[in-house]
């Protein structure tokens, strides 16, 4: 595309030629071109000026595009404020603007909105046409706006991760998703990517699904759901996998009495039933090739651990009437990760939250390949001051009340990087 000079020289040029024809008094021609000369005049000055009204109002809008796809970024840090955001988006537009505007001929208004979820710009620049400022009402000056939205909460606490999947997240009967401080999330492009039926609800910061949403008439959402959104990268995936060592343990059971178990790499799964009563010391549980299942009444208790699903067959079970109270660690590999089901495993594996007691999960459950599963009659993680979820699927059933807060100051366990959603998307 040719510079706005490139074509106003070349315009000068032209019509520079055209006077000269007009007003040379040689031949007999001389009369009619005088007579064709002002509608000649008129038509090429209306088509240059026109060509360069198209080229400022395209460099204007991609600059403004820029501007608040920049600026929204910043919307979610906790310490940007808003005069510094509209200087940096004011910023933003006149350094991408390259060479057809400045501060003198272009004004710039800078909207930042009143939740901090979007940024607009609007943009007037005032420019010397030719001829058009006498036939078109529009002309001056060429206006320009662009919004930017963040693609929902600033923190996220729920990611259905499968991109092509049905009920990629699924709530039916009584279940309620409780998630007011932060941002509900499917990458699935499916016209039903989320789906509540029955009964249930979903309450978040915002909803948001790549592809569509379908809700049962007595079904709840607040607020409605966004659809077609961008999909959310996994936000976890660039995050180290513990070492797998030999085997600590193999097939280890625990039942009645009390117990003390210690980290280590636990083959072939570790069983806690019976009305055993567990207390686990702080650190990394490795479960290889078998499922970590609580079940009978057992208690199953931790400060500061982590359990890492190693391969096909790990499974996360923990069964109806027993009683869960479990917060990540605070440093090392694991930090502020829960559960951490390994890239590797199959995508076939169902993990299973059926507790009615399971009220202390503070943490990140990550399971990038597997689906989870929680089909209660309580209330789960309402005790965490924090619980994220990261899964492949996620299906709420019979009559569960997933809390999933997002209280990150009441905690000394930390929140994984990446849990700050800073995805944004240009509003139309």
């Amino acid at each position: 595309m040719w510079k706005i000079l490139d074509i106003q020289r070349v315009g000068l040029d032209v019509l520079k030629a055209i006077l000269e024809f007009v007003f040379d008094r040689r031949g007999n021609a001389a009369l009619m071109t005088s007579l064709l000369a002002a509608p000649l005049f008129a038509a090429i000055g209306i088509a240059l000026d026109y060509a360069i009204l198209e080229y400022n109002r395209s460099a204007l809008q991609e600059a403004a595009d820029s501007a608040v796809l920049a600026t929204a970024k910043e919307l979610g840090m906790a310490n940007s404020k808003d005069e510094e955001l509209k200087v940096i988006a004011s910023n933003y537009f006149f350094s991408n603007l390259g060479g057809i505007g400045n501060p003198e001929v272009t004004d710039t208004d800078v909207v930042i909105g009143t939740d901090r979820g979007d940024v607009e710009i609007m943009v007037s620049h005032y420019w010397k046409p030719f001829l058009m400022q006498y036939f078109g009402k529009n002309v001056l000056p060429i206006r320009v706006s662009a919004t930017a939205k963040l693609a929902g909460e600033g923190t996220i606490c729920m990611i259905g991760l499968d991109t092509n999947k049905k009920k990629t997240i699924h709530l039916v009967k009584k279940a309620s998703l409780e998630a007011p401080g932060c941002g509900v999330y499917s990458n699935s492009k499916h016209k039903e990517a989320i789906k509540v039926e029955d009964n249930a609800s979903l309450i978040a910061g915002v909803t948001c699904s790549a592809g569509g949403v379908k809700g049962a008439k007595k079904a709840s959402f607040e607020p409605e759901p966004m659809t077609d959104c961008p999909i959310i990268e996994d936000p976890l995936a660039g995050r180290s996998m513990p070492m797998v060592r030999h085997c600590n343990y193999f097939g280890f059971k625990v039942d009645r009495g009390k117990h003390t178990l210690y980290p280590g790499t636990y083959c072939k799964g570790l069983k806690v039933h019976k009305n055993a009563v567990v207390f686990l010391k702080p650190g990394i549980y490795v479960i290889k090739g078998g499922k970590l299942e609580v079940t009978d009444n057992a208690v199953f208790e931790g400060k500061n651990v982590g359990f890492f699903l190693a391969g096909n067959k790990a499974k996360l079970i923990f069964k109806k009437n027993t009683t869960i109270n479990l917060t990540a660690p605070k440093k090392g590999v694991m930090a502020g990760m829960l559960v951490f089901e390994s890239r590797y495993a199959s995508r076939i594996e169902k993990h299973q939250i059926t507790s009615d007691n399971a009220r202390l999960l503070l943490g990140t459950i990550y399971l990038p390949n597997g689906t989870l599963k929680i089909d209660s009659e309580g209330p789960i993680s309402d005790k965490s001051a924090y619980t994220a979820i990261i899964a492949r699927t996620i299906e709420l059933a019979e009559g569960p009340t997933l809390h999933l807060n997002s209280d990150y100051e009441a905690t000394d366990v930390p929140v994984p990087e990446g849990l700050v959603n800073d995805s944004v998307y240009l509003s139309k």
